[in-house]
């Protein structure tokens, strides 16, 4: 109990310092590089984790009438004139070819959408767009990374290497895949990362997807 109690401790400090690594507004952070180092510290109020945890969550409400959707979930803000790249609401920039984005120029704002890994063979495109309403589908790079100030952006809170297990700063604990240790070993407190849909192998028990934004590379993922 008191190791979970000092895991949830951690992470919602982590949240009330989140405000402070903000250096300006709509800053964006850059995919492939490493954040400011966040010092997680071991003593502070109850009151103040337990109201901080109350206020963090796992999803979120979109449109009204209000609709939930599980922080899997994304939805486009912006299309590019050329259909070459979207943007989804945290600011994250996903490109594509121009080919491939003809799909795109009819795909319209505020369109929910899914982020999934790319499984077509030397493809050099990590992943892939799939608009929710369609099914239409169009594989993509991270390009930009998300704001650093967006509600909608979350970060590594705590990284338990023993236990293959994060958590982030939306409350959301989650179990990483064994077989995506090496890339998971390079992960850190505090950096980006997008939550998608697992469609590859194992994709029953690890039903999730984690894009580390700094890293850029991604992991298989299980909420616990």
């Amino acid at each position: 109990m008191k190791k979970t109690s000092k895991f949830l401790k951690s992470i919602a400090l982590f949240t009330l310092l989140l405000p402070n690594l903000i250096l300006a507004e709509n800053e964006r952070i850059s995919v492939g590089a490493p954040p400011e180092q966040v010092e997680i510290l071991d003593d502070f109020d109850s009151e103040e984790t337990s109201e901080c945890l109350d206020s963090t969550r796992t999803g979120f409400f979109h449109s009204y009438p209000p609709i939930y959707y599980p922080a899997s979930s994304h939805w486009i803000m912006k299309i590019s004139a050329l259909g070459d790249s979207l943007e989804i609401e945290n600011g994250a920039v996903f490109e594509f070819d121009p080919w491939d984005g003809q799909k795109a120029l009819y795909w319209k704002a505020q369109t929910p959408i899914t982020i999934t890994q790319n499984r077509t063979w030397f493809s050099k495109y990590s992943y892939r767009i799939i608009e929710q309403s369609t099914g239409e589908s169009i594989p993509a790079n991270l390009k930009l990374g998300p704001f650093e100030n967006s509600e909608y952006t979350h970060f590594l809170a705590i990284i338990d290497r023993n236990q293959g297990a994060v958590a982030l700063t939306n409350n959301l604990s989650l179990s990483i895949c064994p077989d995506d240790e090496k890339a998971f070993a390079t992960w850190h407190e505090g950096q980006a990362i997008i939550i998608g849909i697992n469609s590859g192998w194992q994709s029953k028990t690890y039903n999730l997807i984690l894009i580390n934004v700094n890293k850029n590379n991604f992991v298989r993922a299980k909420q616990f």
